[in-house]
């Protein structure tokens, strides 16, 4: 069964960030650091059950190809294994099929493997992609600050001068 589609899962985030705001409001209202601390808790806590049941389903499909692959190979072995014991005359065939079997069985686990290793891979470039927007953003907020206070100090030159 398939979990609730995106724009059902906005839908609720967005109701449970209204909720916070009336819960949490007051004569003066909810402080912006409040509420954006607020909102952040809920957001982590959405993307993070997204991220379980994503992580959950490729399990889930990984196991069922593993299970696919076993009963495969077992079967296909187990068959051929049975004709060369019936009738010696199909050795080298069977050989051959045994050997295509483990080759098939050996590349899906391969590709596992490489999945593992592209998954890492992106979450370790975008982990950085995350760290290098928060080196920006600091950047930007300390020019600004900069800016600023070249501003203050030209309005008070020019107060000063007048």
């Amino acid at each position: 069964m398939a979990g609730p589609s995106p724009e059902q899962r906005a839908d609720y985030l967005v109701r449970k960030l209204e909720s916070l705001i009336r819960e949490g409001k007051t004569e003066r209202g909810m402080s912006f650091k409040t509420w954006q601390a607020l909102a952040r808790a809920e957001l982590f806590n959405a993307f993070t059950d997204f991220e379980r049941q994503l992580e959950r389903s490729r399990h889930d499909a990984t196991g069922k190809r593993l299970i696919l692959l076993g009963v495969s190979t077992v079967v296909t072995i187990g068959f051929w294994g049975t004709a060369l014991t019936v009738d010696r005359h199909y050795g080298t065939m069977a050989a051959q099929i045994f050997t295509g079997a483990g080759f098939v069985a050996l590349c899906v686990l391969g590709e596992i493997a490489f999945r593992r290793m592209a998954t890492r891979y992106r979450t370790v470039a975008r982990e950085k992609r995350f760290e290098r927007i928060e080196d920006f953003d600091k950047q930007l907020k300390r020019l600004e600050a900069e800016i600023w206070l070249k501003l203050k100090r030209a309005k008070e030159q020019a107060e000063a001068e007048e």
